[in-house]
């Protein structure tokens, strides 16, 4: 037992909050991107980075498929959705779309996930609002180094949440989560360095967060195996 519990315990935590209810919840909130949020995303996105057809792209933390669908509409890249609570899972499999993406059932921030991939198998690791989540980021971040091909590319999408974005059920993990309330850009890409990126961008993403539905500010950084 640590000062914050164990992992085990935040991932059954995890696992038992995101049931079929919680799920529906998060497809309707979290996850609901219009035409015009896929837009905004895809020219944030087309600031930083290029996607190019052929590229192998894993998507951490998938939820319900939300960046994916956003992805799906750039040409010829091969999705891998990683995502470990079933009824997220389900919910991305059902979306109109997304039949070629390869789902795959699991977490990314402990030593054993790193077998859930083959070393240097993707091009791009991707993940939208997963960071502020993760037990333990620095392991994470070398799993997606692991995974990477020499040369591949971090793309990783947060917001600049505070501790009353931490609401009803998941309140309690506020005080267990490294970032779960980091206001600043500057700490995952900090991270990412330590763990062996070259971070390449560090940017607010002014087409997101000019919608109206966003009421937390969006960042994307961009790092380098």
């Amino acid at each position: 037992m640590t000062w914050r519990g164990t992992q085990d315990d935040s991932r059954a935590r995890y696992l038992a909050k995101f049931d079929e209810a919680e799920a529906e919840r998060w497809d309707a909130t979290v996850a609901a991107l219009g035409r015009a949020d896929e837009d905004a995303y895809l020219s944030d996105l087309a600031r930083v980075f290029q996607f190019r057809p052929g590229m192998a792209v894993l998507d951490v933390g998938a939820g319900t498929g939300a960046l994916c669908v956003v992805l799906a509409r750039l040409p010829g890249l091969a999705m891998t959705a990683l995502e470990p609570a079933r009824a997220m899972l389900a919910r991305l499999k059902r979306r109109a779309g997304l039949e070629s993406v390869v789902a795959v059932q699991g977490f990314c921030d402990a030593p054993l996930d790193r077998q859930l991939f083959g070393a240097a198998q993707f091009d791009v690791v991707v993940s939208r609002q997963l960071v502020n989540g993760l037990f333990d980021p620095l392991t994470a971040f070398d799993n997606w180094r692991h995974w990477l091909k020499p040369g591949g590319a971090v793309v990783a999408i947060d917001g600049a949440y505070g501790r009353d974005a931490w609401t009803g059920v998941w309140q309690e993990e506020v005080d267990m989560l490294p970032l779960s309330a980091t206001q600043s850009a500057a700490t995952v890409p900090y991270l990412l360095e330590a763990a062996g990126f070259a971070v390449e961008t560090v940017r607010w993403m002014d087409a997101v967060n000019a919608l109206p539905g966003t009421r937390t500010s969006r960042y994307v950084v961009v790092a380098r195996k």
